[in-house]
Formats: C-alpha cells, structure tokens, sequence
C-alpha cells in the first residue's frame, strides 16, 4: 500500500481505529499488485457509526460504505463489501480472457 488517508467528522481521531483500518487496508494488497491509496472517511450521525473508503491505483477504483454501531464493524462491512467487488472483477476479467481463447474462428483459406 503506498498511501493511506484517514479523516475523522464529527469526532475526535481515535488511535484504535487508525490502528484497526490500517491493519484491514493492508489487507487489500493482496487483491492488488503495485501501490494504491486508501482513504476512508469516518463519521458518526445520530449514533450511527459510518466509515467510508476508496481504493484508488492503476487500473482501479473502488469504494464502499457501511453503517453500524461502532467503527470497527462498518470497517469490517466496508472491507467485506470491497472485497467483493474486487473478485467479482476478477472472475469477470478472468472468463472473458478464458472464454476469449476458445472461442477462435477458423480462418478460411481460399
């Protein structure tokens, strides 16, 4: 991961969420070769824990919000939905390649 940008509204910056978001963003690397940013944005309205992130690196963009009772949880939602996204895009790219190589016309010579 190259960069990682947390905000915090309508709350202090907690050291226990730094922590725990950038423990699951790196999590991420995985699905991805080279550098990306992570941002996530966390905010707290009528009780209501919200945590917002966006994957951003060559080729990619991703992003994925959630709402829960605390901050860990929507951060666990939000790597979980992106996650998602992530293989759904794979497997995509994956049996267009596949179904790509056999479906070759012969060619007729004349």
């Amino acid at each position: 991961m190259n960069s990682l940008q947390l905000t915090f509204k309508h709350m202090q910056p907690n050291e226990n969420v730094k922590s725990y978001a950038k423990e699951k963003s790196e999590k991420l690397n995985k699905f991805f070769d080279g550098r990306i940013s992570v941002s996530w944005n966390f905010t707290f309205e009528k009780d209501v824990a919200i945590a917002h992130c966006h994957v951003v690196g060559k080729n990619i963009d991703y992003f994925g919000e959630s709402q829960a009772e605390s901050l860990p949880a929507s951060i666990d939602l939000v790597i979980e939905k992106i996650e998602r996204q992530v293989r759904k895009h794979k497997e995509i790219v994956r049996d267009h390649l596949h179904a790509a190589n056999h479906e070759k016309l012969p060619v007729d010579e004349e």
